[in-house]
């Protein structure tokens, strides 16, 4: 299929007019702080404007982080830490300053983490669940505000740099980053972030990497399951030229037989100061990965051994390779008035093979998806109009996928005829925001802001010879609205409203049905209140609910098609803590519980009305304490814990999933340039489900993935 590139080409070439640049000439920011008094602990960077709150992993203050484009300034560098920042903020909305729960990781929690799936990173974070599947390239998914684990609802949108990086059907793919290379991972729960549309359901996580500095770091590690991984990060900046250089390779044999696995990242990045506020950066990115699957377990093969592979999946397994780049360009028309563009391409190619069951054929799967855009945003900041701290923002965003999905009967891995899926199709999506924030009076903040997303495209079974229109092409509008009152220094309570949207993905995304899928309208709140009165004590509580007019989910039927499951209610609440009693000494937890709603099923399935959304955990909960009994040693004990979920949406096969781990990590100091580390993973040998599903073809029945044992690792970092 063709690759157009009009609206593409249109953002690129577009610039704001000069008389909205010249709106507010030579306007220079106070010298005060924005807030005004009395000030709330919410400033624009730690947790920001927002009242969300992160437990922080570690006791270990981070270093200032470098000097970042304007749309990444004051920001915070570590989860749950606030950082006061003087004066007026610049450049773009960034996550910290949505009115919502938002958490923030840091880069020295991220660096020192080992996993197998990039996006295990985030397994610490308050609310945020995940399910590991590890089935070659189908490794691990995250899960927020109830929905499933499973890939078949798309709730969270992620962005690496600002750049979208979900696949198609809506999972986040992080493979090109490796933990070493980031600065910060900002983690927005909730439906009233007007910056962007397509999969923004429940959420987004922002995936901020390193730039700048003149530092080069090396980071080894090794431990069980014949893990090895070196990486490395290099960072030169010499006056106006900044670059940044990463690699990384991962491999491992696998907890379980048959599930070897090689990764390889790399980046290049560079950053160039230009004359009168601007700055132009290339960025390209690449990822290759080749990992076996051993397949599912029946619970009586899960019981007797653990660790074994499924004698018919034997030859499953995959190859993925990841492709990226990105210009990115930004230009301060005054101190108030700002511009940012991003531009970018990427591709996704992954293969797989997968037999499901003894009796059924082992097929190869072939994903080739392309993807081309570009996001613009205007931003201007001032006190000029009477209104403190007031900021208005114009966004606009375009996505044209260009997807080729094939299907192949396979036996080993070798093709036997002609591909039995071959669909050929391109999905477009076209968006815009406005949102404005002030001060209204003494204390009070409001966000408002109108969302608009339109969506395009075109479908064709290339086996057939059918031709399908895409399924909704009505404007979706999804008002945003959200307000923090701070009574006093220190105390915020906070509440908003917002609409998002859901789309069928592939059939289910065009006009193949009698009836096409209409896109599910999501309209959400959320009540919190948000405490920080001493240096050593932060604390948040929030209580949120999320409805969907008819939620799609992904079929996974081997039809590729998607289906609309009805009206569906979420709920829950979120209780987060952190205690500093002694310098040495910090306690940390989180405790979220999460439900999922069939409230109206439709007339085809009463039998689902009142039952609960399957593969949704009861809770998530973490905890942890961190000690730090000398200035080079620190210690960290700290536990992951989730509920069980039921299985099928009509919550008649029991419910799974269940289980706490207990950790332990440990580093010194060694010197100034090399700190060791010690990492124990399930310290007491918990045997466990990383994911569960329910079989109903090919002899029905329930499935287990098997979790890691008891593991250890160590770690050598050294700083040049």
């Amino acid at each position: 299929m063709k690759t157009p590139f009009p609206l593409t080409a249109a953002l690129l070439l577009c610039c704001p007019w000069p008389a909205l640049a010249q709106a507010t000439p030579g306007v220079t920011p106070p010298a005060a702080p924005a807030t005004p008094p009395p000030a709330s602990s919410d400033t624009a960077s730690g947790d920001g404007a927002s009242p969300g709150m992160g437990a922080p992993h570690s006791s270990r203050p981070d270093a200032t982080p470098p000097p970042a484009p304007a749309d990444d300034e004051a920001s915070p560098d570590h989860m749950g830490e606030t950082i006061s920042v003087e004066g007026r903020g610049r450049g773009a909305l960034i996550s910290s300053e949505v009115l919502t729960s938002v958490n923030v990781i840091g880069r020295e929690q991220l660096a020192e983490e080992n996993v197998n799936e990039p996006l295990e990173v985030l397994r610490r974070t308050p609310a945020v669940y995940m399910d590991g599947f590890n089935q070659g390239i189908v490794s691990s998914d995250i899960g927020v505000r109830g929905f499933s684990t499973q890939g078949d609802v798309a709730p969270v949108k992620l962005l690496i740099d600002g750049i979208p990086s979900n696949i198609h059907i809506g999972v986040p793919d992080m493979k090109t980053v490796s933990p070493l290379d980031i600065e910060r991972m900002e983690v927005v729960k909730g439906t009233n972030d007007p910056r962007f549309g397509l999969y923004n359901v429940a959420g987004n996580v922002n995936v901020v990497t390193r730039r700048g500095g003149n530092e080069r770091q090396l980071r080894l590690l090794g431990g069980s399951f014949g893990t090895v991984e070196p990486q490395a990060f290099i960072g030169i900046e010499n006056g106006r030229l900044a670059q940044n250089y990463s690699a990384a390779y991962r491999r491992s044999s696998g907890y379980r037989n048959n599930s070897e696995q090689g990764r390889f990242t790399g980046s290049g990045k560079w950053f160039l100061t230009l004359d009168k506020g601007g700055r132009v950066g290339l960025i390209v990115r690449g990822a290759y990965m080749d990992a076996d699957a051993p397949g599912y377990l029946t619970t009586d093969e899960m019981r007797a051994a653990p660790r074994s592979v499924v004698d018919y999946a034997r030859a499953d397994g995959g190859t993925q390779r990841n492709l990226h780049a990105s210009v990115h360009f930004d230009r301060d028309f005054s101190p108030d008035l700002t511009w940012s563009l991003k531009a970018y391409g990427q591709g996704f190619l992954r293969k797989r093979w997968v037999r499901h069951s003894a009796e059924s054929i082992q097929q190869e799967r072939v994903e080739d998806e392309k993807q081309y855009g570009a996001l613009s945003v205007l931003t201007l900041r001032t006190d000029a109009l009477g209104l403190e701290d007031f900021a208005l923002e114009w966004g606009l965003d375009y996505q044209l996928q260009d997807n080729r999905h094939l299907r192949y009967q396979t036996e080993e891995r070798r093709r036997s005829g002609d591909p039995v899926r071959n669909q050929d199709f391109d999905f477009q999506a076209l968006g815009t925001y406005l949102q404005a924030r002030a001060w209204l009076v003494d204390r009070v903040r409001v966000v408002a802001a109108l969302r608009a997303d339109r969506l395009f495209g075109g479908f064709r079974d290339r086996r057939s010879g059918d031709e399908y229109g895409i399924s909704d092409e009505d404007l979706i509008l999804q008002p945003k609205l959200s307000l923090a009152y701070t009574p006093w220094e220190g105390h915020t309570v906070y509440g908003n409203y917002g609409r998002t949207f859901q789309t069928g993905v592939g059939l289910g995304a065009y006009q193949t049905q009698g009836e096409p899928l209409s896109v599910s309208l999501n309209d959400g709140w959320e009540a919190g209140y948000k405490l920080e009165p001493r240096d050593w004590l932060t604390a948040r509580v929030a209580v949120w609910q999320q409805y969907a007019s008819n939620e799609v989910r992904l079929r996974f039927d081997d039809s590729g098609d998607s289906e609309n499951v009805g009206r569906t209610r979420r709920e829950g609440f979120d209780v987060e803590l952190t205690v500093r009693p002694l310098t040495q000494v910090t306690l940390w937890g989180s405790f979220s519980r999460h439900v999922a709603w069939q409230t109206e099923p439709g007339p085809a399935h009463p039998a689902r009305l009142g039952k609960q959304l399957d593969h949704v955990p009861d809770f998530s909960a973490k905890t942890g304490v961190d000690y730090a009994p000398l200035t080079a040693l620190h210690l960290s004990l700290w536990l992951y814990a989730q509920g069980d979920y039921h299985l099928t949406k009509e919550n008649d096969q029991g419910q799974y999933g269940a289980y706490t781990l207990l950790n332990l990590d440990a580093s010194y100091e060694v010197t100034q340039w090399a700190r060791v580390g010690v990492q124990l993973r399930n310290l007491l040998g918990t045997t466990y489900d990383t994911s569960v599903w329910y079989r109903d073809f090919s002899g029905p029945t329930v499935l287990h993935t098997p979790g890691d044992g008891r593991a250890g690792y160590v770690t050598t970092t050294m700083t040049f």
